[in-house]
């Protein structure tokens, strides 16, 4: 698999998406009274720009991994030595990559994005209120997107990783990790480097109640198989 070819492809893919709602906003022009479209154009853009990101930043992870490997065949005399030199060589790399927002990649990727979707600074400041505040739920300083970071879905039942504090819907987290415990995760700028348990996994019930309570402000209702009684 070419790695750096399926990663412009995904970029574009998200790009032309974005295009796409574009195009049928423009179309709808006044029948869009309440701007419902033009609101969904950009939120939705939004969690494309994320998901950009996370693309990207996992291109730039592939070519420190490809480059420890390379520098550790010549610096390793057994199999054992190679994995250890791999391992170290990557811990380096990654204390010394550069934040994936300052890459001229993922700049003209949220430029290009932001032609189509009209994607503000003023109005959104950059970081982890790349979401839109509409599905954001802040209170005093605690703040997380109301969609899974995996799926892009809104959460049916949250749960917190007890090792970083990210939240995730369970089902999603559960169906990564059921045939893999090599995922970490994938909060853009997390800097937990452990792998996903089971046991690393807590029912939220503060922020289940928290997003229910946002949503019901928009009238907005969620299916949950979450005992609150456990």
């Amino acid at each position: 698999m070419d790695f750096k070819k399926e990663v412009e492809d995904n970029l574009l893919l998200l790009i032309e998406n974005t295009k796409f709602f574009k195009q049928m906003a423009d179309a709808l022009g006044d029948c869009d009274a309440k701007g419902e479209m033009k609101s969904f154009l950009e939120e939705s853009a939004r969690l494309r720009l994320n998901m950009g990101e996370k693309v990207i930043k996992m291109e730039q992870e592939h070519k420190d991994a490809c480059k420890a490997i390379e520098q550790a065949k010549g610096e390793s005399a057994t199999p054992e030595e190679l994995v250890q030199k791999v391992d170290e060589l990557k811990k380096d790399a990654a204390k010394k990559s550069s934040n994936v927002k300052n890459t001229n990649k993922y700049k003209s990727f949220k430029k290009e994005m932001e032609s189509y979707a009209a994607l503000a600074d003023a109005t959104h400041p950059a970081g982890e209120g790349d979401c839109s505040m509409s599905e954001v739920v802040q209170t005093g300083g605690d703040v997380f997107s109301l969609h899974d970071p995996w799926s892009m879905m809104l959460m049916k039942e949250p749960v917190r990783n007890k090792m970083c504090g990210h939240i995730y819907d369970s089902g999603s987290v559960h169906a990564m990790i059921k045939n893999n415990l090599s995922i970490r995760c994938p909060v853009s700028g997390c800097a937990n480097k452990h792998y996903i348990q089971p046991s690393h996994l807590v029912k939220d019930l503060e922020a289940l109640e928290k997003l229910r309570r946002h949503l019901s402000e928009q009238d907005i209702v969620i299916d949950s198989d979450s005992d609150e009684s456990d």
